[in-house]
């Protein structure tokens, strides 16, 4: 086999295909039964995590919302979890397995333990040896791969339903937080989806959420930029000004001719970008009660 690049890549993906297949086998002998692979990593979790929650299980398994809360309301009408409200924060509950929870999960663990058993008695001691050495070797190459590629940021400009609901609640949990808005904003801030969308930008880092921003469309001259948030975590690499530069951009390829915002003059740091990249303030509102505060509303143009 030549050694090139081409050639590594090819043998990669054989592998991952292979070994691809061999979880597949792994994972239908081992968990025969009503609940699929990732079900059975959720309940893996909830046992071996002190106070789980779902938020926890997005983040340990890279899962969506969604799909961890559907996956929980699945086991509550089973009965196999049970809830506890924090006392720490009242939007936040615990996930514990029921009896009958734990009794499923100790079961499918064991039917997995005695797979793997099976399979190693078939071998020889020294291929026993070889076979979790090398998995080791890969497992400690790829880890470091992998925890260098997640401090990356990538952005997509498409989007599916979850992350709309992931954005409401990023922006109400933001601004809730940082300026005491109160659940009034929630109301508009839904409200504000029910635009003509053009585009949403997401950026990401290791498959979490890092930011987003987005295009509504007011006429055939005139977009709307909205829901431009950075999550804390992620101040200061620079998102911002991506994300401003991928929407830009499109509106140049789609000969918009101006872009409107609307913001507060509480945002300093938003405000700051908004005049990097050349809006101009054109409308500023009275001081009135809005969201639970006071604010100023402005108008922010910017002319192609």
């Amino acid at each position: 086999m030549t050694h090139g690049k081409n050639s590594y890549g090819a043998e990669f993906r054989r592998f991952n295909r292979f070994y691809t297949t061999v979880l597949g086998f792994l994972n239908e002998h081992a968990y025969d039964g009503p609940f699929s692979l990732t079900e059975t990593r959720v309940l893996y979790e909830i046992y071996n995590t002190p106070d789980c929650t779902a938020k926890v299980l997005q983040d340990n398994l890279d899962l969506d919302r969604g799909y961890v809360s559907r996956i929980i309301k699945r086991f509550e009408q089973e009965n196999m979890i049970h809830k506890q409200k924090s006392t720490a924060d009242s939007r936040n509950h615990y996930v514990y397995l029921t009896k009958s929870g734990e009794e499923i999960f100790k079961t499918l663990e064991a039917r997995a333990n005695q797979q793997i058993d099976d399979i190693l008695d078939n071998l020889e001691q020294t291929t026993q040896t070889k076979l979790i050495e090398s998995m080791q070797t890969i497992e400690s190459i790829l880890s470091q791969q992998l925890q260098s590629s997640r401090t990356e940021i990538t952005i997509r400009d498409y989007h599916l339903s979850d992350d709309i609901k992931t954005m409401i609640e990023k922006q109400r949990a933001f601004f809730a937080a940082a300026h005491g808005w109160d659940d009034t904003f929630l109301e508009y801030l839904r409200k504000t989806f029910e635009g003509d969308i053009d585009k949403i930008w997401i950026a990401e880092s290791g498959g979490k959420f890092a930011g987003c921003v987005g295009l509504v469309r007011i006429d055939a001259a005139t977009a709307q930029l909205r829901w431009f948030l950075v999550e804390p975590a992620f101040h200061k690499r620079g998102i911002g000004t991506q994300l401003m530069q991928n929407l830009l951009e499109y509106c140049r390829t789609q000969n918009y001719e101006r872009v409107i915002l609307w913001t507060v003059s509480s945002m300093k740091e938003a405000r700051k970008l908004y005049e990097k990249f050349g809006f101009v303030k054109t409308e500023v509102l009275e001081e009135k009660p809005l969201w639970g505060a006071h604010l100023v509303e402005e108008r922010w143009d910017l002319t192609f």
